[in-house]
């Protein structure tokens, strides 16, 4: 699907986000889609280059393991948000406020044995140490099946709201095909949905993942897998700037600086492009 778009874009001479947005009817953003960059967690430098860089969301990162990377009561991880929190008020733009996105991958889950109270209590703790940023965690939870991950997705995000903690919840194990992101996003079990592209198969899933959550109220990350190639980057960010999520993973690798090279310049040149043309 991949190369059938690039060759309609060739001999129409046309970007492949006007292709895309031509035959969904959707409109092509004006602005380049905020990127969220992947780091390593043990990489101080590659934080400060994406700080630097202003990227808009950062570090994803990846805490699998709970003892190792989260602590028995949670302390690395909380420790964790602080430093990131701190050095981007050190080294950052006074105006630049990231999103902290963290990727917990069921960590918190297995820590509190799925109590979703505490839990949530301890994601105010965990906003309380990445302010005065906004932030986002990916997976803290995932249950032994679909229908428990969601009923446990939707009661934490309940907890959430009643106690007032102001922490985005992204929905991604479990949530895999289209027909799984138009369920969470049917059902509101989160506040975003992480749409894995190369999971999806075609790249028509992955546009009609995006427009379908936009329709229902659905934040939408378009994301994949750090184990794509150039190619498949570039064709990405022509899928975002047609349907406009909220925002794209870095990719390829995990060195980020490569990867928002590749995505910047492509959205620049397509919107130069587009510009162009009226």
């Amino acid at each position: 699907t991949q190369a059938l778009l690039n060759a309609t874009a060739l001999a129409r001479k046309l970007t492949m986000a006007e292709v895309i947005a031509e035959e969904y009817g959707s409109r092509i953003a004006t602005a380049p889609i905020p990127i969220l960059a992947s780091c390593h967690k043990d990489d101080p430098l590659q934080l400060d280059r994406v700080i630097l860089k202003r990227v808009e969301l950062l570090p994803h990162a990846s805490f699998t393991l709970v003892e190792e990377h989260v602590g028995l009561k949670g302390e690395k991880l909380l420790a964790f948000a602080r430093a990131v929190a701190r050095r981007i008020g050190e080294i950052g733009d006074s105006d630049y406020r990231p999103r902290i996105h963290l990727d917990l991958y069921g960590t918190l889950g297995e820590l509190f044995e799925m109590r979703l109270e505490p839990l949530a209590d301890y994601l105010g703790e965990l906003r309380k140490a990445a302010s005065p940023y906004e932030l986002l965690v990916e997976s803290p939870i995932i249950a032994r099946t679909q229908t428990e991950q969601l009923a446990s997705f939707h009661r934490l995000r309940e907890l959430l709201k009643e106690k007032g903690i102001a922490v985005g919840l992204i929905a991604d194990e479990w949530c895999n095909t289209l027909e799984d992101i138009r369920m969470f996003a049917d059902q509101k079990v989160s506040d975003y949905v992480q749409i894995k592209t190369p999971d999806l198969g075609g790249i028509n899933n992955a546009i009609e993942a995006v427009l379908y959550c936009k329709m229902h109220g659905m934040g939408a990350g378009l994301g994949g897998s750090a184990n794509e190639t150039d190619q498949s980057a570039r064709i990405t960010t022509h899928i975002g700037l047609a349907c406009q999520p909220d925002f794209q993973l870095s990719k390829p690798g995990l060195g980020a600086d490569e990867a928002i090279m590749i995505q910047t310049n492509e959205m620049a040149r397509t919107l130069a492009l587009v510009r162009t043309r009226g």
